[in-house]
């Protein structure tokens, strides 16, 4: 890591000698008027070149191929991400607060009132020129990852060999996956699909019994399997319908045995869609770690859960920042049918900054 004190006149000039000596991706770290008979500007500024794995967590995930066209962008923000986390852990160490000037104090704690992660909100500040721009810069981030794709459910990324989506929700205990298969199924009905359920959730106490009520109430046909031979035979059998959602047992992510029995699943060669439901009432940092080790596996989508039940909804920023997956859909109730919303990047935002401390 470099870091550099700049003095200027102004903090415009200081900005551009900032670049010119340090880079473009240089951050500012503090800046300071000093007063006198001869006025200036300090600003410190630091560039990292150091940059190995991930923000806070010692993980090292796979980057996009370069066929995907969002690799550079991609290593480039993250690259950017860790060397401001590499910023604020010298600045506590050295036993300095961080200082920002004027609104750009108010900005950074705004942001962190809504449990956005300090790298992350100093990013945003970075390329802020003041509070308005937040909120654009917000929904220019989340779009990079081409946020809330069509909720129609003939559409899919996921290309197979009969135009029709098998969609599987994986995610941790109490993030939401009978609720919101049914949420799904009853969307599918409504736009005149052919559903059927599939459920291998067949650790959790009671997981058939609260599917088997959805089936009955939706009206539509349920399999309840306990391997990947059943799974496929299941899928085989409805194979006249146009959306088939899986329901998945959910356990702690660090469990490595879990983990690698849903790996056992993508192994059938199917076009499995694989949808991981986050939730939002959950701690931030256990969100950040979960989507680690999922990571493991082919995720097409993630979504947000219980977004009515959080009390800061910053986790989605972050966990979209540091992973650039497309958000599929928050849900924000019990109630099924009913409470899924699908949300283009700028609406997303706005929930982000609207939900928390004031």
């Amino acid at each position: 890591m470099k870091i550099k004190k700049i003095r200027a006149k102004s903090f415009s000039e200081a900005l551009a000698q900032v670049k010119k000596e340090l880079g473009s991706d240089a951050v500012i770290l503090s800046s300071e008027d000093k007063m006198g008979s001869r006025s200036y500007v300090e600003v410190t500024a630091a560039m990292d070149y150091d940059m190995e794995t991930d923000v806070g967590t010692g993980y090292t995930p796979q980057s996009p191929s370069p066929s995907s066209g969002v690799s550079i962008e991609y290593t480039e923000l993250k690259n950017e991400l860790r060397s401001m986390k590499d910023y604020i852990e010298a600045m506590k160490d050295s036993g300095f607060e961080l200082k920002l000037k004027g609104e750009h104090r108010d900005l950074f704690n705004f942001l962190k009132a809504r449990s956005i992660k300090d790298e992350y909100a100093l990013r945003l500040i970075k390329r802020a020129g003041d509070f308005s721009d937040i909120e654009t810069l917000m929904s220019d981030d989340l779009n990079i990852v081409k946020s809330s794709p069509k909720p129609q459910f003939i559409k899919s990324s996921i290309s197979n060999d009969k135009n029709r989506r098998i969609i599987m929700l994986i995610g941790p205990t109490g993030s939401g996956k009978t609720t919101t298969v049914a949420k799904l199924a009853s969307m599918g009905i409504r736009e005149k699909k052919k559903v059927a359920m599939i459920s291998i959730d067949t650790y959790k106490i009671g997981a058939a019994e609260q599917i088997r009520i959805y089936s009955r109430m939706i009206g539509i046909p349920l399999d309840i399997v306990s391997d990947r031979e059943g799974l496929r035979k299941s899928i085989n059998r409805f194979s006249d319908r146009d959306v088939i959602l899986i329901d998945t047992t959910g356990q702690n992510p660090r469990d490595t045995e879990y983990i690698n029995g849903l790996k056992a699943f993508y192994e059938m060669n199917m076009p499995l869609e694989t949808q991981l439901l986050l939730s939002t009432s959950s701690d931030g940092e256990f969100l950040m770690d979960s989507y680690k080790y999922y990571n493991a596996l082919p995720i097409d989508y993630v979504a947000f859960t219980k977004t009515d039940e959080a009390v800061r909804l910053g986790s989605i920023y972050n966990v979209c920042s540091l992973y650039q997956k497309p958000v599929a859909y928050i849900t924000t109730g019990q109630r099924v049918p009913g409470n899924i919303e699908f949300m283009d990047s700028r609406k997303l935002s706005n929930l982000i900054l609207r939900t928390g401390s004031a």
